[in-house]
């Protein structure tokens, strides 16, 4: 047994990948690729989703040719434009029609499971994903809360922290829970303010300059259908923020030397050490670019606000160093009683240091002096 669906869209797709096993769900965008599939005999699918989005046919061919071949299935058919396909003529067809526009994948997906029946059809519970954020402070919970509202939602996110919050360590979380499968591309915005910035970002063609021996597909290309995260964005230039006002409205973009429109579609997540509303006050983000990568703003937390977290960070942070030692209760105290302006990145730093001073020692020794230096 099986699900096939069909469609183009890559973001209308990410929600049945969330939801199915990759066994049980079988993806296409070419008509007749799906056509060919139900015509073997090795493939049973219990059901097909047929968007109105595909790369090759339509939803209308794809009907014609069930109906010819007098297929039983039961097809749900997601459409804008209902009366546009005279769903009439299709009276033979197990057909359900679904309006595209808002479509609550939840309400949809608890009708399907019992329908679907097979328990392993569906993804189990994904254990929790760390990624670094770690910690069961009201403020940490609430930070993992909403990335994981945010993630499956079509929107560009920006991340605002300190430094040594991490911002890095947020966007993979984001990414991990929208992509699991596809690499993040990661940027850090002040490389593209460099002569070759453009170029390593948008790509160029052959002979574009001097050096241009070979044509690059670009970074941009790379986070097709995937994310693209943008770090230290106070350090983007506004030129270069003119630059990309095109991609981030309509996902087009030329590289260097080009004259050909090329298009990527990707999740844009952004971060910076800087409040976005003061660099945009200060002329540092022109007010278009701002409205582009501002849908949603998620505020990281600076480890004072919650020292509570340290022994979870120390034990996590010597089971990643590979270490069988443990921090003593003074060490603790010390490690909390500081204020941490460097943030988490400042206290595994300083773990590190104690943990190699402490070498013949059986705990991890903290004095004052360790915290106090840095």
């Amino acid at each position: 047994m099986s699900l096939f669906i069909i469609s183009s869209d890559w973001r209308f797709k990410e929600h049945f990948k969330h939801h199915f096993t990759q066994d049980f769900l079988h993806e296409f965008t070419i008509s007749h690729k799906l056509l060919e599939a139900l015509d073997s005999s090795s493939v049973s699918p219990k059901l097909l989703i047929i968007d109105e989005r595909m790369s090759k046919g339509s939803q209308r061919s794809v009907l014609e040719q069930l109906t010819y071949q007098k297929c039983t299935i039961p097809i749900l058919l997601f459409t804008s434009n209902e009366q546009q396909l005279d769903i009439q003529n299709y009276k033979t067809l197990n057909l359900h029609v679904i309006k595209r526009k808002g479509v609550d994948f939840e309400s949809l997906f608890s009708q399907l499971d019992p329908f679907l029946g097979k328990s392993e059809s569906r993804e189990q519970q994904k254990p929790y994903i760390p990624c670094g954020l770690v910690g069961n402070s009201y403020c940490m919970q609430r930070l993992r809360n909403d990335l994981s509202r945010y993630a499956k939602q079509n929107c560009s996110i920006h991340l605002y922290g300190e430094t040594g919050t991490g911002k890095e360590l947020a966007a993979t979380y984001l990414h991990r829970l929208s992509f699991p499968h596809r690499n993040m591309v990661s940027v850090n915005c002040s490389l593209l303010s460099s002569s070759l910035g453009n170029s390593m970002f948008f790509g160029h063609v052959k002979g574009a300059f001097t050096d241009g021996n070979t044509d690059l597909p670009g970074l941009v290309h790379e986070a097709n259908q995937s994310t693209l995260f943008l770090d230290e964005l106070e350090t983007l230039s506004p030129s270069f923020q003119a630059y990309m006002l095109r991609l981030l409205e309509n996902g087009q973009y030329r590289r260097l030397g080009d004259t050909q429109l090329y298009t990527s579609r990707f999740r844009l997540i952004t971060a910076s050490n800087e409040d976005l509303v003061t660099l945009m006050q200060g002329n540092r983000i022109r007010k278009d670019f701002f409205y582009r990568i501002n849908e949603v703003s998620i505020t990281l937390p600076p480890l004072r606000d919650h020292l509570e977290d340290i022994p979870q960070l120390s034990d996590h942070f010597l089971l990643h160093c590979k270490s069988k030692k443990q921090l003593d209760e003074h060490g603790l105290e010390l490690l909390m009683s500081y204020h941490w302006p460097g943030n988490v990145r400042q206290l595994f730093s300083t773990i590190r240091r104690c943990l190699i001073n402490s070498e013949d020692e059986p705990v991890v020794l903290v004095k004052h002096d360790d915290i106090y230096q840095d």
